[in-house]
């Protein structure tokens, strides 16, 4: 009877102690759930997000719900679920949900994916979307969601130009409905009835202009740049705008030429109408490699002197098949041909980027210093400004938006002069990835450890513990 009760209380003793055990697992498991803790023990922080991405995505105050469309097989797939299961580690406000675009087309059609690795990012009213599943990309689209000051592009009039507002195909209504899409208010803006630009101006857009430019407006576009500004001039042959002179300063020329392409009869279209393949590198054609037509276009091209203060970026160019014609006149019923001693061979260049320092010297700064030591706004360091030229206007119209590249290479340059490509900057730890030597005899006891001393302790432990087994049976 007692061996019995012993026995009871022995069984008793180990039962409670499971039920305690599994309480504590459970109970540490909840705590886990609930407030989980993750350590990033890799080299290059493969696993973590920077301290400016924790920060803003803490500070949420609005669920952000972002969508990505991979296909399943694709590996991409899973590094970016990791990433975005990192931003949802620091703010239960990022809900993320994985869509395979081939199993869901609808979805798809519906937030107008046209290529894999696209994220959808929806919150605070917005929308924004991007092609790159980085952190830098990710936390920037972030913080353009949670802006509530809208700048705004401003499209000059006055001249003949592209009228934001007309719904024909020779208008801009297309291209200002897709500006406004991303979170940018887009104006007119008469600098002949306003002689200044607005300090809200994110971006001054001058598109295929018929008229000259009067000199008080060039004086305005100058004193905005001068500002930190950001300009785009979409040009059509033949019609400068008076802006000839205005680009010279900044190390742009511009000619009275015309493309031809002989490339454009392969695809059916008019030797007038410049197929675009070769793209520079540059934030604006980062990743892009679509091919555009630009209808009755221009050179654009680097001056021979250019002021010390720029920089300069030849973007996008025609194909080896065209040249810079020179004698060319519409309505001609013979067509044109290319003669070595004028005209000039392709690649032709079709749009260019400079890039304008304003900061001052050390000189200057120094005679704009007060007597007393205090420094005057005159000597402030500056910034940059941007000047981006395109030798034609027509492929951002309303017949031609939406075809091929037109409306990405388009949306990518308004991003990029108005400064909305990158908020933050985030520096990533490059991992060195040092190797592992070994010697001879290190290599040699690596191989009778691994292949023969291991397997043979588990043999031999193995047998041991069969013999003892059948001894005590």
């Amino acid at each position: 009877m007692t061996k019995n009760r012993g026995k009871l209380a022995i069984f008793s003793s180990t039962a409670l102690g499971f039920v305690a055990f599994l309480g504590i697992l459970a109970f540490v498991a909840l705590i886990g759930q609930r407030h989980p803790v993750r350590v990033d023990l890799t080299e290059s922080k493969r696993y973590s997000i920077s301290d400016q991405s924790q920060k803003i995505v803490k500070a949420l105050n609005d669920e952000i719900n972002i969508k990505t469309f991979y296909q399943e097989a694709d590996p991409k797939r899973d590094q970016t679920r990791d990433l975005l299961e990192t931003y949802r580690y620091h703010s239960k406000k990022i809900n993320y949900q994985l869509i395979d675009p081939d199993r869901e087309p609808s979805l798809a059609k519906h937030y107008k994916i046209r290529t894999y690795g696209t994220l959808v990012l929806e919150g605070f009213g917005k929308t924004q979307t991007i092609t790159t599943a980085d952190e830098e990309s990710i936390t920037n689209a972030i913080l353009k969601l949670t802006q509530e000051q809208q700048r705004v592009v401003y499209f000059l009039t006055g001249h003949g130009d592209r009228d934001i507002g007309n719904f024909d195909k020779d208008g801009y209504s297309t291209a200002k409905a897709v500006i406004e899409k991303e979170n940018f208010e887009v104006k007119s803006l008469n600098l002949l009835a306003v002689p200044n630009i607005p300090n809200d101006a994110a971006l001054v857009v001058v598109a295929g202009p018929k008229k000259p430019l009067m000199a008080t407006e060039l004086e305005a576009l100058r004193q905005y740049l001068g500002r930190d500004g950001s300009l785009m001039l979409l040009l059509e042959p033949f019609s400068d705008a008076g802006l000839v002179g205005f680009l010279e300063s900044y190390g742009i020329s511009i000619s009275s030429d015309i493309i031809v392409d002989t490339m454009s009869r392969v695809f059916g279209a008019s030797y007038l109408i410049p197929v675009i393949t070769e793209y520079s590198f540059h934030k604006i054609t980062d990743g892009f490699n679509v091919a555009c037509f630009f209808p009755t276009a221009r050179s654009i091209d680097s001056a021979e002197k250019i002021p010390d203060s720029v920089d300069m970026t030849e973007l996008a160019s025609t194909s080896p098949y065209s040249w810079s014609e020179m004698d060319f006149q519409f309505g001609q019923q013979e067509p044109p041909k290319f003669d070595q001693a004028k005209d000039k061979k392709g690649p032709i260049n079709v749009a260019l980027v400079a890039s304008i320092s304003n900061k001052i010297s050390g000189d200057e700064q120094k005679r704009d210093e007060h007597r007393d030591g205090e420094t005057s706004e005159a000597a402030d360091p500056g910034g940059q400004a941007q000047i981006l030229v395109f030798g034609d206007s027509d492929f951002a119209s309303n017949s031609y938006f939406n075809l091929q590249g037109h409306s990405d290479f388009f949306l990518n340059s308004i991003n990029y002069l108005a400064q909305q490509e990158n908020l933050i900057t985030v520096e990533r730890i490059k991992s060195s990835g040092t190797p592992l030597t070994l010697s001879r005899s290190q290599s040699q006891l690596l191989f009778w450890v691994g292949l023969l001393l291991m397997p043979a302790i588990v043999m031999v432990s193995g047998l041991t513990v069969f013999r003892l087994r059948r001894k005590h049976r």
